[in-house]
């Protein structure tokens, strides 16, 4: 009897193990971080690294170029995932919470500011991303989600009128260095090894045609007069057309660069402004624009609501910042990618 009992018991445990797959086909998920309680796989953060990926391989060639990038976008997702479970455990301690609604409310709203109907904003967005619908909504919902747990620091925002003055001239800088540009200059040669004396009298020379220039004078006129390039000083040291080179035009091949140190002089200048005299290969240079480009930023007024927006969204992004790091010092966080 006993011996009929074990017998069943062995069969009944080789039906079991039939049963089970085999153990090369078991898959071990990898964990990639911790936060709180809460763990971070490996798959998840490749399958939200894909649509970054799929631009990544369209612009790099495979090769260290490559590698290096890729490695880059997975640590900077890595930290935005950390990020976001700091604020899923934020939310759950302030019981705050998404509904479909509110999801569906912020898609037609960016439906509407695309102004396509929803479904070929799903579309593109799949096209181009590689982003399914439903993955979509999860990221709208973690960005609702972040705008309610940050409404806090919003209300406390007071901007101020100078704050909106720097803005308009950090953007009118930035546009700068991607709009086409006309310099000129007045070129004053050294020779290869000018003395002491020889210097100091060129760059005195140079500093009086700054100032005749500063108080009025053109450069059409003073550069037959003074300038030693013989193939702009007839031209009123007029160097054409530039375009910047951070400009995307600069790929295209139809507007000569300026030289890298001549070019960060000149798109600090302001139409008309000269710059202070300077060293450049074997010549003291006098360097001034002539012309840009029409600038987007033509008065405060135009653009106030646009510079309010900026200065907001800066505010807001160093309390978000601050906000994380208190969160991150008081909850457990390990990072194993």
């Amino acid at each position: 009897m006993k011996l009929r009992r074990c017998m069943a018991g062995l069969l009944v445990g080789t039906w079991l193990l039939s049963l089970a797959p085999p153990a090369d086909a078991v898959v071990v998920e990898r964990v990639v971080a911790v936060v709180g309680e809460k763990g971070i796989l490996l798959s998840d953060l490749r399958r939200r690294a894909r649509p970054f990926l799929l631009r990544l391989y369209a612009q790099i060639p495979a090769g260290p170029q490559r590698a290096a990038a890729e490695s880059k976008v997975y640590g900077q997702l890595m930290e935005r995932m950390v990020d976001e479970e700091l604020e899923s455990i934020a939310a759950s301690r302030q019981s705050t919470r998404v509904s479909a609604e509110e999801v569906d409310k912020a898609l037609q709203r960016i439906s509407r500011a695309s102004g396509q109907p929803l479904s070929k904003l799903l579309q593109d967005v799949e096209k181009s991303t590689g982003m399914t619908e439903t993955e979509y909504r999860l990221e709208i919902r973690r960005q609702v989600l972040e705008g309610k747990l940050l409404n806090r620091f919003i209300a406390n925002q007071r901007i101020t009128e100078d704050e909106l003055t720097e803005m308009l001239k950090r953007m009118k800088r930035e546009e700068q260095e991607l709009l086409l540009y006309n310099p000129a200059w007045i070129v004053l040669r050294l020779g290869k090894a000018p003395s002491s004396e020889f210097l100091a009298e060129r760059m005195a020379l140079a500093q009086s045609i700054t100032a005749r220039l500063r108080a009025g004078e053109s450069i059409d006129a003073l550069a037959p007069e003074f300038s030693e390039d013989p193939s702009t000083k007839d031209q009123g040291g007029d160097l054409g057309i530039r375009v910047p080179s951070k400009s995307p035009r600069a790929l295209e091949g139809k507007y000569p660069l300026l030289h890298r140190s001549l070019e960060t002089i000149a798109v600090e200048l302001e139409v008309g402004q000269v710059a202070e005299p300077f060293r450049f290969k074997d010549a003291i240079v006098v360097l001034t624009v002539t012309s840009r480009q029409p600038s987007r930023y033509s008065s405060m007024e135009a653009v106030r609501d646009e510079m309010t927006e900026r200065v907001r969204a800066e505010k807001l992004q160093k309390a978000k910042e601050k906000w994380l790091k208190d969160l991150r010092r008081r909850t457990h966080v390990d990072v194993r990618l």
